[in-house]
């Protein structure tokens, strides 16, 4: 059976996940445990929480989600290859091959003129590994693209990309035959998958007892179709991190809802708009003055799309169990009220249209004065905002003793940017202001600088290397 756990804490689902495997103990003790994770700084955190509460976190794998649905492939359909053919770093190859073969072609004009200058084949390697990190996207989320394309169809509103996309695709495809490789990838296994979990009555040999999957944001479509089929044969426990206790799938951010309303399409023969909604007089109604709509939380409307479209997702299963493990949120300070507007799907961005309105509004809600619990510096450098970080973190750690450093993280959008400033910073910290830190998720020639300059060393030598 598949279940949904949803929490708008992480430690919860842990506890959850902690307690299954406590009670409900595998019949086979030498079979590991299963647990789908989104990288490897989540496995190392659940390995030590887990050896925290049984004294030891042993035999236990943390697959990410493409390499445990590829392992369920090989396990369940027959003559299916332990890797993939179509493996990025595979198909980066074959492209360096093939892409010279086709740029004479009217097609790859604009790839022809990208590579005209390209004599040490540097842009070939970059544009061989962009082409194929972007087909092993569309292997997970747009799979009925590629199948169309392998059959010499096209896909309609996909622009100009589409015409040399499908036929470097369909060349792809034809290449990795006249190597030999097994032809089959992701895109043309989902459905066989699928349908063989669902035909069978009883669970085809080698499939794990039960799978967890935690801490990962979101799934494509396709994987999650293939979780229900196999939790028709194993337990499934999905571990949703979920800031709100209702369900959102169908809020929308208000800029978004302003933009609508004033859209109109105009007829593509005669000089007249089209109304957008079927009852013009009532679309109106559906906005207030401000030309807002009532979408429960408008900071979860617009920072939340990868959630709502989830919670969409999951929403659409046929074969499915929730459950609900909510902790209420005391609104005792500044981040918590926001937390808690969240949980509860709550409005409370506007006490008033007025002064005056706002002089009486009951929606007004007292802050301390020293309130510190969420605080916006603006900082005139990437360099200026590691050393405000580093201070504010050691006045963090003086006012509450037990605060440790294993209890922060920091999060950055492009880590390797901030790295050397982080380096400069943290690392040159001596005496009461040294910090333990260490940095997560870098690429391997921004981590490693003898990795670095073996890699620039083979592009100046015409050698490209794998990433």
């Amino acid at each position: 059976m598949l279940r949904v756990y949803h929490s708008n804490r992480l430690d919860v689902l842990e506890a959850l996940m902690e307690f299954i495997v406590e009670r409900q103990r595998l019949d086979d003790p030498f079979q590991a445990e299963m647990v789908l994770v989104q990288s490897t700084g989540m496995a190392q955190w659940l390995q030590m929480t887990l050896a925290a509460r049984f004294g030891i976190a042993a035999n236990i794998e943390f697959p990410l989600p493409a390499s445990f649905i590829w392992d369920m492939f090989v396990r369940v359909l027959k003559d299916i290859p332990g890797e993939s053919a179509f493996s990025k770093q595979s198909m980066s190859w074959k492209l360096m091959t093939l892409l010279p073969q086709h740029l004479e072609e009217d097609d790859f004009i604009l790839l022809r003129q990208y590579l005209s200058d390209d004599g040490d084949k540097r842009k070939l390697f970059q544009l061989a590994a962009r082409v194929a990190d972007l087909y092993d996207q569309y292997l997970v989320y747009r799979p009925e693209w590629l199948m169309r394309w392998e059959a010499g169809q096209r896909v309609e509103g996909l622009g100009d990309a589409q015409q040399w996309q499908a036929p470097l695709w369909q060349a792809l495809v034809s290449y990795t035959a006249e190597l030999g490789q097994p032809q089959w990838h992701r895109a043309n296994l989902y459905q066989r998958f699928i349908s063989t979990l669902e035909k069978a009555d009883e669970p085809p040999a080698g499939l794990p007892s039960r799978v967890f999957i935690c801490g990962i944001s979101a799934l494509p479509p396709v994987y999650l179709q293939a979780l229900q089929a196999l939790g028709k044969h194993v337990d499934v426990y999905v571990l949703f991190t979920n800031p709100c206790r209702y369900y959102w799938g169908d809020i929308k951010d208000p800029a978004f809802l302003a933009k609508l309303l004033s859209r109109q399409r105009r007829h593509h023969r005669e000089a007249r708009a089209l109304p957008l909604f079927r009852d013009t007089e009532q679309a109106p109604g559906l906005f207030n003055d401000a030309g807002e709509q009532d979408v429960g939380n408008p900071l979860l409307a617009s920072w939340g799309k990868l959630g709502r479209d989830y919670i969409y997702l999951l929403a659409g299963l046929e074969r499915y169990e929730e459950l609900d493990a909510f902790v209420d949120i005391a609104p005792d300070n500044l981040l918590h009220n926001l937390q808690s507007d969240i949980l509860e799907l709550r409005n409370a961005a506007v006490a008033g249209q007025s002064a005056e309105a706002f002089a009486h509004s009951r929606d007004k809600r007292p802050l301390a004065l020293d309130d510190r619990s969420l605080s916006i510096h603006v900082c005139h450098s990437p360099q200026r905002e590691v050393e405000v970080l580093h201070d504010r973190l050691l006045a963090m750690l003086e006012a509450d003793p037990t605060l440790t450093p294993r209890d922060i993280i920091v999060m950055v959008a492009d880590i390797d940017s901030y790295s050397p400033y982080i380096q400069a910073v943290f690392g040159a910290a001596s005496g009461d202001r040294w910090l333990p830190w260490a940095i997560s998720d870098r690429r391997a020639r921004e981590s490693h600088p003898g990795a670095a300059g073996v890699y620039h060393a083979a592009l100046a030598a015409g050698q490209p290397l794998r990433q």
